[in-house]
């Protein structure tokens, strides 16, 4: 590999360090906050459900953005991989990884493990932190163009 990829991998690896850290920041205040709505709002319903849901939901999202980042260093970074190959090969490995998701979410729908919504706010959590690396990122560089 060379030196311009090993660069590339480890601010990778960091990038999503990062992003799993804000995740977890934010499943913590989300689960916090189901707990407290369950409380005042629905207290009829288990006193597990909608954090656990919430937790599941980041937990599932995270794991999502995890297998991306992974891909695209196996696939993308690999020496010798031609364009068309990469491209395959991300293809078929992007194709899996949703259907396991895909399944994993059908089976917790089907069978009313979980709460829906409160699983949807815990993907959307992940998706948050990943936007908010993103944004903390873009200002690393404004910063950086500005001095």
């Amino acid at each position: 590999m060379t030196e311009e990829q090993n660069i590339l991998i480890q601010s990778a690896s960091e990038m999503v360090l990062r992003v799993a850290k804000k995740t977890a920041l934010l499943l913590a205040v989300g689960a916090l906050a189901a707990a407290v709505v369950r409380q005042v709002l629905l207290p009829e319903r288990p006193w597990w459900e909608l954090p656990a849901s919430v937790l599941f939901g980041g937990v599932l999202g995270l794991l999502n953005f995890r297998w991306l980042a992974v891909a695209v260093e196996r696939v993308y970074l690999k020496k010798g991989m031609t364009p068309v190959g990469a491209n395959l090969a991300g293809a078929i490995i992007n194709v899996l990884k949703l259907s396991v998701i895909f399944i994993v979410l059908f089976i917790v729908i089907k069978w009313r493990l979980l709460d829906v919504f409160a699983l949807l706010i815990g993907l959307s959590l992940c998706f948050l932190a990943i936007i908010w690396e993103g944004v903390t990122i873009m200002g690393r560089m404004k910063e950086g163009q500005g001095s």
